[in-house]
C-alpha cells in the first residue's frame, strides 16, 4: 500500500477492485465514462462551479441583490438575475474559447449550462436563508466556505495499522437554518454503483468530521443527463461509512499485495455487465487476470448494501427527528480537548435543550475554573463552531454548551394553552423552554419583571419573539381584560395582528404618532392613579378586585425597532421623557413596557432607559458590547447564541439560557 491513499481510488475500489489494483501498480486510467459521453465536460462543471462562487463572493452586484431585509427576497426572482450575471460573466465567455477550439462542444456545454443554473438556484434559496443571520457583506464568505480543498486523515485498520487517506472535496458549504456544514460533490453523470458515488462524498464527510470535530452533512450534485441533487445528513451515512472505511482499506492493502499467479487475486467487480464494456483497461484487466473465476465481492457486504440502501431509502422519507447524536462522544471529546491542553476534568453527563446540549464537566482538584473559562476560542477552534461555546461555573459543575446537531423547534401550540384568565389574575408573558422542557414565563405584575428591554440583531428570532409573546398575552386574556399597543416603524413584525380587537389603537408605524401614544399612556397613567386615590387603592390589582363592575384593563406596549425612532434628537427626547416616567411608575397602574432594538448601542440604549427596564432578554447580539448593553455589566454572551430564538434572561441574578417559542402560521382560533 503507498504511503497515502486517494478518496477517488477508494471509490475506483467500491466501483471494481480489480480496476483499483491496475489503476494503483501500473498508473493506469480509471475512469468509467459512457460512450456518449463527451470528453474534458467533467474538467468544465468543476471549473465552472468554483467560477460561479469566486464570482458571488467578489462581484457587488450579487451583495446588492441581497441588500433588503431577508423576509423580503424572492428566491425565483433572485436565481434569474444571479445566472444572468454568471451567463454574461462567465458562462458565455468560457463557451466561445470551447467551441473556437472544438465546436462539437457546444451541445454538450449548453446542456452543462441548464445543470449549472439548477446549481444557481440552489445556491440563492441557502443565501436567502442564511441572509436571516448575516449581513449582505459576510454573506457569502460565510455560505461559500470552501472550494476544492484538500483534506486529510489517518484512519486505523483492523490489523492495527495505519493508513493516511488524502483528498480534495469540491465544496464546504454552511447551512445557518440547520447549524450544519455540508460537504458537496460535483458529478457529471450518475454511476451504475450508486454506492460508490456516496461512498466518495460521505468519506469527505468523515474526513473533515476527524479534523473539526463535528458532524458534516453531504451533497451530490449530478449535471447530465438531467439535474439531480442527493442529500443526507451525517446520521444517514456518514456514520456508515466510519463503520466501513477501516474494513475497507484493510482489504484494498491485501489487493495491492497480490501478485501475478498467486491465489485470491481482486475480485471482479460487481456490476460486471455495466462496468466491463466501457472499462478503460477493459483489455489489460482480461489478460492479467485470465483463467481466474468470477468471484462475488465480499467486502463486508452488509455493511456496504446498508450505505446504497440509505441512500435509497432517503428521498422516499425523511427521517424521524432524534435526539443529537452520541451526547456522550460530546463529553469524551471535550475531556480529550481539555487534557490536550493540562486540565484534568470527569465528564459529569448532559442535559438536552431543542437548540444545545450542556455538557457537565467535573475540574479535578487544583484545576482552575478561570482555566477551563478562557479556552472558548481554542474549543471553537478544535470542535469547528461558528460561536464560541458557552461555558459557565455551575452548583458543582462546568457546564460547556455546544449546539445540537438536529436542532429542535419549541411551537407555540405545545406550551402554551388558551384557556383565558380572571381579571384579578396576574399578565404572565412567555420567555422560552429551558434545559427541562419547562415553559419559562414573566410575571408582569412583579416589579422586576414589569418592563422588558429586548435585543438581537439579523437573524436572532428577535421578531418571532415577540410575535409569540404577544401571542401568549391575547390567547389567555380577552380585549375586556388586556390592550395592546404595537409600535412597529418596520411595518414586518406584526402584519396578522392589525385587526385584532385588542389593539388599543391602530398600529403606530411613524415616529410623531410614537411620541403621540407614549404621551397618551403617560396621560392613562396619570388618570388611573386619580382614579385609585380618590377609590383608597394601592394598585391595579386591588381596584379591579374591588371593583369588578368597572374594571380596568391591563395595557401592554410592544415597541419593536426602537433605534429606528432614536435618529432625531427631538424625537429622542420625547421618548426618553415618555418611557423614563412609564418605566417609574406605571407598574401599579397597570401598563407596561417591552422595548425591543436590532441595535441596543449606547447612543440609542442610553442608561436612562436601561434603569427603567429591568426586565431583559438578549438574543443574538451583534457584537459583546450590544450584550453588555442589553444585560448590563460584563455580560458579553449574548454574542455567541446561536441565532432563531436561542436567548438568554436575565431573572433575578440567574442568567437563563432558553429557546423562545416559534408561532409559525397564526391561528384564526386564537383571535377569538
Amino acid at each position: 500500500m503507498p504511503d497515502s491513499i486517494s478518496v477517488t481510488s477508494i471509490r475506483v475500489a467500491f466501483e471494481c477492485p480489480r480496476l483499483f489494483y491496475l489503476g494503483e501498480r501500473f498508473g493506469a486510467k480509471t475512469v468509467f465514462q459512457p460512450p456518449e459521453a463527451p470528453k474534458g465536460i467533467g474538467k468544465a462543471f468543476h471549473d465552472l462551479a468554483v467560477a460561479f462562487v469566486r464570482l458571488v463572493q467578489h462581484e457587488p452586484r450579487f451583495r446588492d441583490l441581497f441588500t433588503p431585509e431577508a423576509h423580503t427576497l424572492q428566491a425565483d426572482a433572485i436565481a434569474q438575475t444571479m445566472q444572468t450575471l454568471f451567463y454574461e460573466q462567465v458562462f458565455y465567455p468560457y463557451l466561445q474559447r470551447a467551441i473556437a477550439q472544438d465546436p462539437a462542444q457546444s451541445a454538450a456545454l449548453l446542456q452543462l449550462w441548464q445543470g449549472l443554473r439548477h446549481l444557481i438556484q440552489q445556491g440563492a434559496h441557502l443565501l436567502i436563508r442564511n441572509r436571516h443571520y448575516c449581513s449582505p457583506a459576510e454573506l457569502f464568505y460565510k455560505t461559500f466556505l470552501a472550494q476544492e480543498s484538500p483534506v486529510q486523515c489517518w484512519v486505523t485498520l483492523p490489523n492495527g495499522t495505519q493508513q493516511l487517506v488524502r483528498g480534495s472535496f469540491d465544496s464546504l458549504v454552511y447551512d445557518f437554518e440547520h447549524h450544519r456544514l455540508c460537504v458537496v460533490e460535483y458529478k457529471t453523470y450518475p454511476s451504475f454503483d450508486p454506492a460508490a458515488q456516496l461512498a466518495q462524498v460521505a468519506l469527505y464527510s468523515l474526513m473533515l468530521k476527524e479534523q473539526i470535530g463535528v458532524p458534516i452533512d453531504s451533497a451530490l450534485y449530478r449535471v447530465l443527463p438531467d439535474w439531480e441533487e442527493l442529500s443526507f445528513t451525517w446520521e444517514q451515512i456518514g456514520s456508515a461509512m466510519q463503520e466501513v472505511l477501516p474494513t475497507r482499506l484493510e482489504q484494498m492493502q491485501q489487493w495491492l499485495a497480490w501478485e501475478p499467479g498467486q491465489p485470491d487475486p481482486p475480485p471482479p467487480t460487481p456490476q460486471t455487465g455495466h462496468f466491463c464494456p466501457i472499462c478503460p483497461q477493459y483489455t489489460r484487466c482480461q489478460t492479467l487476470f485470465a483463467g481466474e473465476s468470477v468471484l462475488e465481492v465480499q467486502l463486508d457486504e452488509q455493511k456496504t448494501t446498508r450505505l446504497a440502501t440509505r441512500s435509497q431509502s432517503v428521498a422516499a422519507a425523511e427521517p424521524e427527528p432524534s435526539i443529537p447524536t452520541e451526547p456522550d462522544l460530546m463529553g469524551d471529546r471535550l475531556v480529550e480537548i481539555l487534557q490536550s491542553f493540562g486540565l484534568a476534568v470527569q465528564y459529569a453527563g448532559e442535559a438536552v435543550g431543542p437548540a444545545f446540549v450542556r455538557v457537565r464537566l467535573k475540574p479535578a482538584p487544583g484545576v482552575k475554573v478561570s482555566s477551563i473559562l478562557r479556552l472558548s476560542h481554542d474549543l471553537r477552534v478544535q470542535l469547528g463552531l461558528t460561536y464560541p461555546p458557552l461555558i459557565a461555573p455551575q452548583a458543582g459543575y462546568v457546564s460547556v454548551d455546544l449546539p445540537r446537531p438536529n436542532r429542535h423547534t419549541a411551537r407555540f401550540e405545545d406550551y402554551v394553552t388558551t384557556n383565558q384568565t380572571q381579571m384579578h389574575e396576574s399578565v404572565q408573558i412567555a420567555i422560552g423552554v429551558d434545559l427541562d422542557g419547562k415553559l419559562i414565563e414573566a410575571d408582569l405584575s412583579d416589579p422586576n419583571t414589569c418592563h422588558f428591554l429586548i435585543g438581537g440583531t439579523t437573524g436572532s428570532g428577535k421578531s418571532e419573539f415577540l410575535r409569540s409573546l404577544l401571542l401568549s398575552l391575547i390567547v389567555r386574556h380577552s380585549p375586556d381584560q388586556l390592550q395592546i399597543v404595537l409600535v412597529d416603524p418596520k411595518r414586518v413584525t406584526f402584519p396578522e395582528f392589525e385587526q385584532m380587537p385588542w389593539l388599543l389603537a391602530p398600529v403606530v408605524k411613524e415616529g410623531d404618532r410614537a411620541i403621540q401614544m407614549m404621551n397618551e399612556l403617560v396621560d392613562e397613567m396619570e388618570s388611573r392613579y386619580q382614579r385609585f386615590e380618590v377609590s383608597g387603592c394601592n394598585d391595579l390589582r386591588t381596584y379591579n378586585a374591588r371593583f369588578r363592575d368597572r374594571a380596568l384593563h391591563r395595557i401592554v406596549c410592544i415597541f419593536d425597532e426602537y433605534a429606528d425612532f432614536m435618529a432625531e434628537k427631538d424625537t429622542r427626547t420625547g421618548l426618553e421623557l415618555s418611557i423614563k416616567r412609564l418605566g417609574a411608575m406605571a407598574r401599579a397602574a397597570g401598563i407596561h413596557l417591552i422595548i425591543a432594538t436590532q441595535r441596543p448601542e449606547a447612543r440609542v440604549v442610553t442608561p436612562l432607559i436601561r434603569s427603567n427596564l429591568p426586565g431583559r432578554v438578549a438574543l443574538r447580539t451583534a457584537s459583546e458590547a450590544d450584550s453588555m448593553i442589553i444585560l448590563g455589566g460584563k455580560e458579553t454572551a449574548a454574542a455567541a447564541l446561536l441565532g432563531k430564538g436561542d436567548l438568554l434572561y436575565q431573572s433575578g441574578s440567574a442568567l437563563l439560557r432558553l429557546q423562545s417559542l416559534f408561532a409559525g402560521k397564526i391561528k384564526p382560533s386564537w383571535f377569538r
